[in-house]
């Protein structure tokens, strides 16, 4: 059941829906604007094959969340991230490497000559362990001199639970779009409609009720299934806490006393809750192949690897 008044960005077809369309592609010129202002500027877009059909039988298909090739020839990776897979920063750079790599043109004439690839990924967590920052601008630089090296190669990542601003303090339109996007499934109406025009065509586009019935029904699986790995992936995170906490306890204590109560207790916590939600999480994934669901979801979820998951077979 549907009981916010707009789409749910933070779902494939809720972004894909907003952003994603001939219909609201002037939405997302706006958005790559004010993200890249001073850099470039977008007058125009087209729409790509969001599959990328792989070069050989054993390298892996590729399916963009948005793909998309500017007027003046750059090309845009556009994601939502819900939580972190494993080895993100790794499928990043691979996401783009192919992308780069499809540039290539047979024939003598071609002189390896690029244009611009971006992966600009929409998150919800902090991509390092150090302070957590709204935006990570990724470049090749000089490591010595700080000069960018090559403008062919560019990765920006926005962590929408990094935007703590209210309403009102936001500044201008990319501080704006972060604070929609992140609040979005709470708002009563979308703000700003008085600094431009642009905000009221959004909410009429944003509003579930503007909808289709087909529409309304991908919609409504697509939610449903959001809500079921948030709320699958929240049981795992409270239930392997509790039982590592348990565990950690038990473990820290009996250490503590031959190596010192406050160190056996860290260790004990430490590596008590690691293998409670390990143990939960192998729970969570038979649960959900049972429920149908694939791999590529329960390892979403789990944090699971594919070996692991091999072991459940």
């Amino acid at each position: 059941m549907i009981s916010a008044r707009f789409v749910n960005p933070h779902t494939d077809f809720g972004f894909k829906y907003l952003f994603g369309r001939e219909e609201t592609k002037k939405f997302l010129i706006s958005f790559l604007n004010e993200i890249l202002k001073g850099e470039r500027q977008i007058t125009e877009l087209e729409f790509m094959d969001k599959e990328r059909v792989p070069r050989s039988y054993d390298d892996r298909t590729i399916l963009y969340d948005i793909l998309c090739r500017s007027d003046s020839g750059e090309e845009f990776i556009v994601e939502m991230q819900r939580k972190d897979e494993g080895n993100f920063k790794d499928r990043c750079i691979y996401y783009e490497s192919s992308l780069i790599a499809t540039q290539g043109e047979r024939g003598r004439d071609w002189s390896f000559s690029l244009v611009p690839v971006y992966i600009i990924v929409l998150m919800e967590f902090n991509i390092t362990k150090e302070e957590k920052l709204l935006r990570r601008d990724i470049g090749l630089m000089d490591m010595k001199t700080n000069e960018l090296f090559s403008d062919k190669f560019r990765m920006i990542f926005i962590n929408l639970n990094a935007m703590d601003k209210l309403e009102v303090e936001c500044n201008d339109n990319f501080e704006r779009w972060i604070y929609i996007l992140k609040n979005m499934d709470r708002l009563k109406e979308i703000p700003y409609k008085e600094v431009s025009d642009m905000w009221a065509d959004f909410e009429v586009v944003a509003d579930v009720g503007s909808m289709d019935r087909d529409e309304r029904r991908v919609y409504e699986s697509s939610l449903n299934s959001y809500r079921v790995l948030l709320s699958a992936f929240n049981k795992t995170a409270e239930e392997g806490r509790a039982e590592g906490m348990a565990q950690g306890m038990a473990q820290g204590l009996a250490e503590g006393r031959a190596e010192g109560l406050a160190k056996g207790r860290a260790e004990g916590l430490a590596e008590g809750f690691a293998e409670g939600r390990k143990q939960e999480a192998f729970k969570i994934a038979q649960k959900m192949r049972l429920m149908g669901l694939d791999n590529k979801a329960i390892l979403e979820v789990t944090d699971l690897t594919e070996e692991d998951l091999k072991a459940l077979n």
